[in-house]
């Protein structure tokens, strides 16, 4: 403070008159409002800290998408990307709507018959109902036919 005083006053002698520097003159004419003031010092310092702030988040941000998307790239094995799985479920949904379509058809003449033979066998033999037993089979039979008829349609 002592240097500023020295280049701002000057009193050579005690009795001579004091001039100022024309750069104290100065700042002492110019309004106080047009010079910044620390305060607005301190928030443009600290707007600016912030935008740096947000700038380097992105970025980190951006890079740790980056390598999640690539990890998640890397552990997909062949054949197993969305791409294949969505033509695997559509295989799928079609298969099972193929397997509704076929049960409804399911009912040939030949089980309708067989099962209308069980049906009169134990209707006409309520009191003995194990002489049934070649009706059964014949029904059996029938089934297991559909039934083979069936997965090899799933294939």
């Amino acid at each position: 403070m002592a240097d500023k005083q020295e280049q701002v006053v000057r009193a050579p002698d005690e009795g001579t008159s004091v001039e100022f520097a024309p750069s104290l003159l100065q700042r002492l004419m110019t309004p106080r409002s047009a010079a910044p003031s620390t305060d607005d010092l301190v928030r443009e310092r600290l707007a600016a800290e912030s935008a740096a702030l947000r700038q380097k988040e992105a970025e980190i941000l951006g890079s740790i998408s980056a390598a999640l998307e690539k990890e998640n790239l890397d552990r997909e094995k062949p054949g197993m990307s969305s791409e294949v799985l969505g033509h695997d479920i559509e295989a799928v949904r079609e298969k099972i709507e193929r397997m509704e379509k076929d049960k409804k058809n399911l009912e040939t003449p030949e089980l309708a018959r067989a099962r209308a033979e069980v049906v009169a066998c134990y209707t006409n033999k309520p009191q003995r109902p194990l002489d049934c037993w070649r009706e059964v089979d014949a029904f059996k039979a029938q089934v297991s036919k559909l039934e083979q008829q069936f997965v090899k349609s799933l294939h």
